[in-house]
């Protein structure tokens, strides 16, 4: 029988590191979630998000099977070019030598999932609002192979420069801007076929034992603060969008705070496809990365 939730907080309370984390937080993360996924939430915290290869070139996890063994797929996408990498084979393949060249990237788990999740076409113009480091750029610029145009903006100048490093290794052509994103979209006008806009979160979906960086930083005035620049940034990205067009809304966090309360107030004309919780769980092939995921389309 697995354990109740009452004997898994009192374990988490009082035999864990994670007896650092701030109350507020858990709190909050309780309130965003079902009883299952709470549980499912402290039995990952001592572990963390796993990790999966995103193939960018052809043959990349064939060549990454033969230095670590076969990878398994990762549920809810796309064998043919995206790999779960469990834990006893993650330190061999993060020496392998396609993720230094660009032949393929190291994701978590919710992040490989956005693109396919906006799907953008051949031909398409796409902005990527926050694209810094440029991952999911990446993953984008596959889906259009090339053709069309790809925007990427980054708010801040040294994080700009490493998206353009990355983009360049994965041999990437895309427009890099560099400035706020929460103007951006009005600037440009609604010229875009998608839009994602991923925005800068609390990251309590990533939040583990491991490594106090995932909380140190949080706290209820944070969470507020970015659910005031996440509702701008979402703005900015509708008004990016043309009729018709798609955009992507997502974060790393837990809290409805940051994802169902910023798609509350969206303009008249544009509704919500659909949306998508992913919550960290003990799972194989990888522990789930806490991950939220909202397609909108305006009419």
């Amino acid at each position: 029988m697995p354990p109740s939730r009452t004997n898994l907080e009192s374990h988490w309370m009082t035999s864990s590191p994670s007896a650092e984390l701030p109350p507020e937080l858990v709190e909050r993360v309780r309130a965003s979630l079902s009883a299952d996924q709470f549980d499912g939430w402290l039995a990952a915290l001592p572990y963390g998000p796993g990790r999966v290869i995103r193939a960018h070139a052809n043959g990349a996890i064939e060549e990454l099977e033969a230095e670590v063994g076969p990878l398994p797929p990762l549920p809810e996408s796309d064998a043919t070019q995206i790999r779960a990498i469990p834990s006893h084979q993650l330190e061999a393949a993060k020496a392998w030598s396609g993720f230094q060249d660009g032949r393929a990237w190291m994701h978590t788990p919710g992040s490989v999932r956005v693109a396919p999740a906006l799907a953008p076409q051949p031909g398409d113009r796409v902005l990527d609002l926050c694209a810094a480091p440029g991952s999911k750029a990446g993953h984008l610029a596959w889906f259009m192979r090339q053709q069309g145009e790809l925007v990427v903006n980054e708010l801040s100048r040294n994080r700009s420069q490493r998206l353009q490093r990355n983009l360049k290794l994965m041999n990437i052509e895309a427009t890099v801007l560099t400035g706020p994103g929460e103007s951006l979209g009005r600037r440009l006008g609604p010229t875009f076929d998608r839009v994602l806009v991923d925005v800068p979160c609390s990251g309590t979906g990533r939040v583990w034992h491991g490594d106090p960086r995932t909380w140190s930083e949080w706290s209820t005035r944070a969470v507020k603060r970015l659910a005031k620049l996440q509702r701008m940034l979402l703005h900015s990205g509708i008004a990016g969008l043309k009729p018709g067009g798609t955009l992507v809304y997502s974060t790393c966090s837990l809290l409805k705070e940051e994802n169902e309360s910023v798609l509350a107030k969206i303009p008249n004309d544009v509704t919500v496809e659909w949306t998508k919780r992913f919550t960290p769980a003990p799972a194989d092939p990888v522990i789930e990365e806490g991950f939220f995921l909202a397609r909108l389309r305006r009419g």
